[in-house]
């Protein structure tokens, strides 16, 4: 997830006491939790759609793909119709790459998230759920549960939120040059890619996209905002196809 730092040696009295510099001591940590829990983002050169989400979880972990468990499925079923919707979309984007499958519908998606660590603490399982690694879990629960602030009196979560947005800021940089159709899914994501601050001439970013969780995209209230998703991403393939 993170750049290696110079080592600290980590303690959770020690954490709370702000004894050690907080963004070196959780780029730590995190560092130490990517040995085996890190899910990288796809976004293969064929890609022109990217979604970007909130953070991995237990099915994410377990394919090694954003987007692989219910919300995944919400996304297959209302891109690709209901038959496709027993498949998270993940599951489906990652099995086209691997299996060079050449599918043009799912060659064209990215999927990135926010974190390509989990942010809750259920994801880990283990030993990681208590000790020295307790008050990092906490700040991540709460980042989640504060889309309207950007700023914060409790400085771990500053710099919890900073190394978030360090890590996106690069990895958006690096497609800058690439002419892309981004989709913030949520308030979380959509918080992050505003303070990422990263911009492109060659980039159409579509606003006011629900997260897919809880079958969001199939609710009245974002039928507008998901129709318009539609549209854009079908409407883009009849122009590549010159249908």
């Amino acid at each position: 997830m993170c750049c290696a730092h110079r080592r600290v040696a980590p303690h959770s009295g020690l954490l709370r006491k702000g004894v050690w510099p907080l963004r070196d001591l959780f780029r730590q940590l995190c560092n130490e939790l990517a040995k085996g829990h890190l899910v990288p983002d796809i976004v293969p050169p064929t890609a022109t759609f990217v979604f970007l989400l909130e953070s991995p979880h237990i099915e994410e972990l377990k394919h090694g793909a954003p987007v692989s468990g219910a919300s995944g499925a919400s996304m297959s079923a209302v891109l690709f119709g209901e038959r496709y919707g027993r498949t998270p979309l993940g599951v489906m984007v990652k099995r086209n790459r691997d299996g060079q499958l050449g599918r043009p519908s799912l060659d064209r998606i990215g999927l990135m998230n926010v974190s390509n660590l989990p942010l809750q603490r259920a994801a880990y399982g283990g030993p990681q759920g208590d000790g020295r690694y307790a008050p990092l879990f906490e700040r991540m629960s709460a980042l989640r549960q504060a889309n309207d602030r950007v700023s914060f009196q409790d400085p771990q979560l500053n710099a919890l939120q900073e190394i978030l947005v360090d890590h996106l800021r690069r990895r958006l940089d690096r497609l800058s040059a690439r002419p892309l159709s981004f989709v913030p899914c949520g308030r979380f994501a959509q918080k992050f890619f505003r303070l990422a601050d990263v911009h492109s001439e060659l980039w159409r970013i579509l606003e006011n996209i629900p997260h897919p969780s809880y079958n969001n995209w199939r609710k009245p209230t974002y039928a507008a905002a998901v129709q318009g998703l539609y549209d854009a991403f079908h409407g883009e393939a009849s122009a590549r196809d010159g249908s």
